[in-house]
């Protein structure tokens, strides 16, 4: 029916056309049973007990439907979760026409044979589904009619999974909101083609991407699959590229679950999908998540950074009473209060600094935070090669302050974020941060609170490291500045770092170090050359230019050391380290020597300091410069 049609109606009269729809059926069908029953040819009794129970068993139909639900579904929405409320309207009925066959006393008119209930009950269902089916075959073709494929961009999908089926399903029901005509899929499993997924076929494979563009006449390709190496993708790209056609592709799980899929989200591919291509589903859903922190009153330090800002958000949807954002720069408060604070929840702005006692000892007592996320440190590594005291400040003082008025407050967990530049620490920001799992290990025994820490590595993205470094430099025409031809990270996206963070801090009890698996290290050479393909140039117009190692920088990072025993969690991508044990009479003489050399602004005191602690730190090695410029710090180096 159309909708000017049913408009002209009333609701009230569409719903008096559908239930007489299902009364006639349902007569239909009661006659439909007998007639096949007996061949067409009825006795006498059986033909008067169906012209009696035919318009009573219509009419408990229609009862029974009205009690289910099924009057309640939408016409042109039926899917499998409506097929099977249907099937709870039609079993219900028959139970009790099943029941009244073994009570009913010989001869009576309620005595139907078993094969008329059987057959009218699967008659029944499947005009009750074919009806409904129908409307929204219907539906969806005059939609299709309205919205002309030429206001849609003839697409080929890449990948027919879930996703691509997803993609599918969307560009059908919303062409024109998504701007997308689905013409086929593209699939590397050799068993899929021909095969059709949602009435889209399977054309080939990835090798037939160039034949399959010219005959469907696609102008442009989305990868809807994470699987696709991230070879296969620059290849794709190289092969679309002087064709005219553009690639993109969809965000990740986490991106779709928080913003949905619209036009907007599909982009152009980006580093950031080659480097995290293999997602892991999250171990915990949104549900256990939400009953863990539902209603409880959260603060994150470092709120306006990288991590900060995503746990923000992230914790925002789980429904918290109050959410705290402490960050000590003003711009980042309000960007973040402005970004996350309008989702869900309650955000409150607490603009402080964690190496301010007395402030934070006031904003405790008067928030009463039960749970503590500590994401504030300083990070940059060559930055703090030069102000090794102001590293010290923050990461070790500030975080132990964090600690203690926590304990003192009765906060119920704190987790802190660490590094895997804590492991062998060849840098003082790396140094600071194993100094502060230190504390946090030796706090964690004699507190009620459940302390733990989590280490990774580099997050995709984040302000000041090499992706929008490199980034701006090839805008820019290059040099993209490499410290050197080996030198390898870990990587992972922002929104899975900051779920896993979440999840590991269901873990924490007393004073773990749980790292996430960060997957293979990339080279940072490779990096920068893919990124400059992405970019449509190559390395003859954009160059590379290798400056050397700086002050504290390893050729590679390392999540644990050769001494730290590692065990698995019931988290999947989190696992659990046993770091080395210090005495607290150790802990306290590094921390009073600390404390002294920064009063007196001694860099090479808290370097001393550091490496007598005895976490694999020497203050030669994080003081070491290599390369052809020792005096220069490139910006874009990794």
């Amino acid at each position: 029916m159309s909708p000017v049609r049913k408009a002209l109606l009333g609701p009230k009269a569409v719903r008096v056309i559908q239930l007489a729809i299902d009364f006639v059926m349902a007569m239909l069908c009661v006659v439909l049973a007998y007639l096949v029953r007996f061949d067409a040819v009825l006795p006498e009794a059986f033909a008067q007990q169906m012209l009696i129970m035919a318009p009573v068993i219509a009419v408990a139909r229609l009862v029974t439907n009205r009690i289910v639900g099924v009057y309640r579904v939408v016409w042109r929405y039926v899917g499998v979760r409506e097929a099977i409320l249907f099937g709870r309207a039609v079993l219900s009925l028959s139970a009790v026409l099943l029941v009244l066959r073994f009570v009913a006393p010989p001869g009576s008119i309620a005595k139907l044979p078993f094969s008329i209930i059987v057959m009218e009950a699967t008659f029944f269902y499947l005009g009750l589904a074919g009806t409904r089916l129908l409307r929204r075959i219907l539906h969806e073709s005059q939609k299709a009619t309205n919205e002309s494929s030429s206001d849609a961009t003839a697409t080929l999908l890449i990948g027919a999974g879930q996703n691509g089926l997803a993609i599918a399903k969307e560009s059908l029901k919303h062409r024109a909101a998504l701007g997308i005509h689905a013409v086929g899929f593209l699939d590397d499993d050799q068993t899929k083609r021909g095969m059709e997924v949602n009435g889209l076929k399977v054309l080939g494979t990835l090798e037939d991407i160039r034949d399959v563009i010219k005959n469907t006449d696609a102008k442009q390709v989305i990868i809807t699959s994470s699987a696709v190496p991230s070879k296969a993708i620059l290849e794709l790209i190289d092969i679309c590229r002087p064709m005219g056609v553009p690639v993109r592709t969809v965000p990740g799980l986490l991106e779709l679950l928080d913003k949905g899929l619209s036009a907007q989200s599909l982009r152009d591919v980006r580093i950031e999908d080659l480097l995290s291509r293999d997602p892991v589903p999250p171990s915990m859903s949104m549900d256990d998540l939400r009953g863990i922190f539902s209603g409880k009153r959260i603060m994150v330090t470092g709120a306006g950074g990288s991590i900060g800002r995503e746990l923000c958000r992230q914790l925002m949807a789980l429904s918290p009473s109050k959410l705290f954002f402490l960050e000590r720069d003003e711009n980042n408060l309000f960007e973040v209060h402005r970004e996350v604070e309008g989702t869900a929840g309650q955000g409150i702005t607490v603009l402080a600094d964690i190496q301010d006692r007395k402030e934070l000892h006031k904003i405790f007592k008067e928030h009463k935070p039960q749970i503590v996320f500590h994401a504030a440190a300083y990070k940059h590594v060559p930055m703090m090669e030069r102000f090794p005291t102001e590293s010290a400040k923050n990461n070790v003082f500030g975080t132990k302050t964090l600690a203690e008025l926590s304990d003192e407050h009765g906060v119920e967990s704190f987790l802190m974020i660490s590094t895997d530049k804590a492991v062998n620490p060849s840098s003082v920001m790396g140094a600071t941060k194993r100094m502060a799992e230190v504390i946090i290990q030796n706090l964690a025994p004699h507190s009620k609170t459940k302390f733990s820490c989590v280490r990774f590595g580099n997050v995709l993205g984040s302000r000041g490291s090499v992706i929008p470094i490199f980034r701006e430099q090839i805008r820019k025409g290059g040099p993209v500045t490499v410290t050197h031809p080996d030198a390898t990270r870990y990587f992972m996206t922002i929104p899975e770092a900051a779920n896993l963070v979440i999840q590991a801090s269901t873990l924490g009890d007393c004073g773990e170090v749980f790292v996430l698996d960060m997957g293979q290290p990339v080279k940072i050479m490779d990096l920068a050359r893919q990124m400059i393909h992405l970019s449509g140039a190559n390395e003859d117009q954009v160059k590379i230019q290798i400056m050397g190692s700086r002050p504290g920088e390893k050729l590679f990072e390392e999540l644990k050391t050769k001494d730290e025993g590692i065990s698995d969690t019931s988290l999947r991508k989190v696992f659990r380290v046993q770091p080395e044990e210090f005495s607290q009479s150790t802990i306290d003489e590094t921390l009073k020597r600390m404390d002294f050399a920064i009063r007196a602004t001694d860099h090479d005191g808290i370097r001393a300091a550091l490496e007598d602690l005895g976490i694999g730190f020497t203050k030669q090695e994080s003081r070491m410069v290599t390369g052809s410029h020792p005096s220069y710090e490139p910006p874009g180096s990794a």
